[in-house]
């Protein structure tokens, strides 16, 4: 449900991104995780709630 949320939202606001992503990224919210190591910072930079670092960046922040 929180992924279809996601993915309707964001479509209605001309951000659409992939729907797997949405699922992965309704995965991490409802999961109280806000931090997604990925190559796709654009579309997950899209969500509310949700900080997208690349691994590159994440291993500077360790």
């Amino acid at each position: 449900m929180k992924a279809g949320r996601l993915y309707a939202d964001l479509m209605n606001h001309g951000k659409q991104i992939e729907l797997n992503d949405c699922f992965i990224a309704a995965t991490a919210i409802l999961s109280d995780i806000n931090l997604i190591v990925t190559r796709d910072t654009e579309h997950f930079g899209r969500i509310d709630g949700i900080e997208a670092l690349t691994p590159e960046d994440f291993e500077e922040i360790l």
